[in-house]
């Protein structure tokens, strides 16, 4: 897993990515899309997770990313856009009014699950531009320019 994470520092896509043994798994923290950290840990079962990737998300935002997700796991999606529920799933979840990412790995789609849901991320960040630029400005103090 942490070769398909640094894959993506080592093209520039990543700024100062560090991995960082934890009990029963790793955690990674790296800068992308924003100007605070994204975190990220891999445990044993191989579920990728992004906790918090959206703090104090509200109802309508959360509303929006479980669609975006369901979609995206959709047979209505084509293939190059499409996450194969055979190769991996994703989950969305709230937990202290942080709305959270998950992608369970199946068997050895490590590169593939990765990319999707690094795909996925970008295109929630995308939407928040779009919809909710209030809250990156409040949440991320990403500029309203």
């Amino acid at each position: 897993m942490t070769a398909a994470l640094a894959h993506y520092a080592d093209r520039g896509v990543f700024r100062g990515f560090r991995a960082t043994p934890l009990r029963g798994r790793v955690g990674y923290e790296f800068f992308w899309l924003t100007t605070k950290p994204m975190r990220a840990f891999v445990d044993r079962r191989g579920v990728l997770s992004f906790p918090s990737l959206l703090p104090e998300a509200g109802k309508h935002i959360v509303t929006e990313m479980r669609a975006l997700i369901v979609e995206r796991s959709s047979r209505a999606v084509p293939d190059h856009k499409r996450i194969d529920a055979r190769r991996a799933r994703v989950f969305g979840a709230v937990r202290n009014g942080d709305f959270s990412v998950a992608v369970e790995i199946r068997g050895s789609n490590q590169q593939y699950a990765v990319g999707k849901a690094l795909n996925l991320i970008n295109e929630m960040f995308v939407a928040l531009h779009e919809r909710h630029p209030d809250y990156l400005v409040e949440h991320f103090g990403i500029s309203q320019e």
